[in-house]
């Protein structure tokens, strides 16, 4: 079995590193894998870091790509159409793998035919102690846990962090819906992909020995602003499954907005009698769900209002098909 590992990566020169260093030390045949770096328009030295692995590690087939176009979709794009083998694996720039993690992404689809992806066990590393309620966050920045045991499930998730499906499968299903343009989400990205196989009846195995450490900074990641970034992320979702995947139309939006106004009120007078009653916990999540909802009302306002984005959520250039002589464009 032969692996494309395909890592996008903008601005992570300092950390890439580390990702890297697990990579090229896997305890499979090197000839069964490649590695793919996609550099999404960094402007620190990605490149500079990348190309010293490559002189380092001739053995390793590693390939460098550079898209200047903003948004992770475009440049995972680009790692499926340069990928030459059969199972793409994703992984993160600030992700770091054990040594076994193709081995034991290989022993799941090996043991299951049937098997369309497999999802690997994600745990949150953190560079220093962080505050103690971000640990109930930890979801949030893509911890993931299915249990100790191999298992085969329709509609299990799978994290974009530790992803790897049959290549021939994505491009059915369309791949990746467009998702990250620097710190924040344009649509629904690998939730997009998951629903599709879900509806789709596609089998997914659970990998619990092919463990992605997350690398995450405590400055900046345990912080209420950023998991209130990621609860507004995953807010804008609903909207944008409404309009551009859905297609329900204006109606359904501003039906959903009206909806999602009145909870964010609710939200924000819970987090008001929380901060009251010195509840910090409870006032940390008021505050996260009311930022879940108000992203809907301004994401579903800008949809309805600009002409120019509506038209970028629904223009689909980000697609990779198969063409009529049997490529990939």
């Amino acid at each position: 079995m032969k692996f494309s590992v395909i890592i996008t990566t903008l601005n992570r020169a300092d950390s890439i590193f580390m990702c890297l260093d697990s990579l090229v030390c896997q305890d499979y045949p090197k000839e069964k894998y490649e590695i793919l770096i996609v550099n999404n328009n960094s402007t620190d030295n990605t490149e500079e870091v990348v190309e010293d692995y490559i002189r380092k590690y001739p053995e390793v087939n590693i390939r460098y790509y550079y898209v200047p176009k903003p948004g992770q979709v475009y440049a995972r794009q680009i790692g499926i159409l340069a990928s030459k083998n059969e199972i793409l694996t994703f992984t993160d720039d600030d992700g770091i793998l054990v040594k076994n993690w193709l081995k034991e992404i290989a022993n799941v689809f090996e043991k299951n035919e049937n098997a369309a992806g497999v999802a690997g066990k994600i745990e949150i590393k953190w560079d220093k102690t962080p505050p103690e309620w971000i640990h109930d966050y930890e979801e949030q920045l893509g911890k993931l846990n299915y249990g100790d045991e191999i298992k085969y499930e329709i509609g299990l998730y799978m994290n974009a962090g530790n992803l790897s499906i049959k290549k021939d499968v994505l491009i059915d299903v369309g791949g990746f819906n467009p998702e990250m343009v620097g710190d924040w989400l344009l649509g629904d990205g690998e939730t997009g992909l998951w629903l599709r196989l879900k509806k789709n009846n596609y089998l997914i195995g659970w990998a619990p020995k092919a463990l992605m450490y997350h690398y995450q900074l405590a400055d900046k990641n345990a912080t209420v602003k950023d998991i209130k970034r990621r609860f507004m992320n995953n807010g804008i979702c609903i909207p944008y499954n409404i309009y551009a995947i859905n297609k329900e139309g204006t109606k359904a939006l501003v039906k959903n907005m009206l909806y999602t106004f009145k909870q964010g009120m609710r939200w924000n007078i819970k987090k008001l009698k929380y901060t009251l009653a010195g509840n910090t916990k409870s006032r940390y999540y008021a505050l996260f769900r009311a930022a879940f909802y108000y992203a809907q009302v301004k994401y579903s306002w800008k949809i309805i209002t600009d002409k120019e984005f509506r038209n970028s959520l629904t223009k689909n250039d980000w697609l990779v098909k198969v063409n009529s002589k049997g490529a990939l464009v």
